[in-house]
């Protein structure tokens, strides 16, 4: 980027503090949110045309399971490093128990619309080594730093074209953009599709070709999303958080929790080891 004269500065003019400078290079910001980072031995493994609003990495230990993604199957293998985006279709099964380390994570819009699929990458020395550090770390470390590591490492590694062929619709990215600043307040089709200047029927059209999900399943995973965020991190009741996420109490919660992520809202609370 060709230098430039003037910036954007957060302090504000009338202040006592002065900001000047030249701007040479400037980066747009990411947000990294990791959901969980585990090591897992699997007895049984089978997701059927399954579909997360969320990045997974896999690194296989042992050999044993395979995903599926349109009718093409792909083997996990031990030495290599593997990335599914979100909103991807895809189903798994198993040959025999495997064991593996996952993680879970969101990168926001628009990097978290990477282009569907399952990749697979050669993994680099950096990443050798910081998995070889994550099993050998103490089970309480502070801050966890080697799952930063893990998840950044293993991105890297992605090809360009997941990230120049991102699919979605800007009417579509613009309905996400809504439904993501207004989850406390209950939103209907109608007022989505219209912010998004859509009809209604046009909206779940494209929620389908593009996402493979309808616009209120979508919302509902934006709502549960931002409910795990404060469940890992923050201080209020299950009760509070319940109503500042649009959902109603802690009692419905609860339950769409239990459906859409096999959790409690306590449970989900009492595993995070950083909450």
């Amino acid at each position: 980027m060709p230098p430039s004269d003037s910036f954007h500065s957060v302090v504000p003019r009338d202040s006592a503090h002065r900001v000047q400078g030249k701007r040479t290079d400037s980066y747009p910001g990411v947000m990294v949110d990791i959901l969980a980072t585990r090591k897992i031995e699997l007895h049984e493994w089978e997701l059927r045309r399954f579909t997360d609003p969320y990045w997974r990495l896999y690194w296989p230990l042992s050999a044993g399971g395979i995903v599926e993604i349109d009718g093409v199957t792909m083997p996990l293998l031990p030495g290599f490093v593997y990335l599914i985006p979100p909103h991807t279709v895809f189903s798994t099964t198993m040959k025999e128990r495997f064991s593996k380390w996952y993680a879970h994570f969101k990168l926001g819009r628009p990097a978290g619309r990477a282009l569907p699929g399952i990749y697979r990458c050669d993994p680099s020395p950096e990443l050798l080594h910081t998995v070889s550090q994550l099993g050998i770390a103490d089970p309480d470390p502070g801050f966890p730093w080697l799952t930063v590591q893990f998840v950044g490492q293993a991105l890297r590694l992605l090809p360009e074209r997941v990230w120049m062929r991102q699919r979605t619709d800007a009417r579509v990215l613009k309905a996400l953009d809504f439904m993501s600043a207004h989850l406390s307040v209950k939103l209907s089709a109608g007022q989505i599709a219209k912010y998004a200047g859509l009809s209604v029927r046009n909206l779940n059209h494209l929620f389908k070709e593009e996402l493979n999900q309808a616009p209120m399943r979508v919302l509902l995973d934006y709502r549960l999303d931002e409910a795990c965020r404060q469940l890992r991190g923050g201080e209020s009741s299950i009760e509070e958080i319940a109503e500042q996420c649009g959902l109603v109490n802690r009692h419905y919660l609860s339950r769409v929790m239990r459906q859409c992520r096999n959790t409690s809202p306590a449970a989900y609370r009492d595993e995070q080891v950083w909450s």
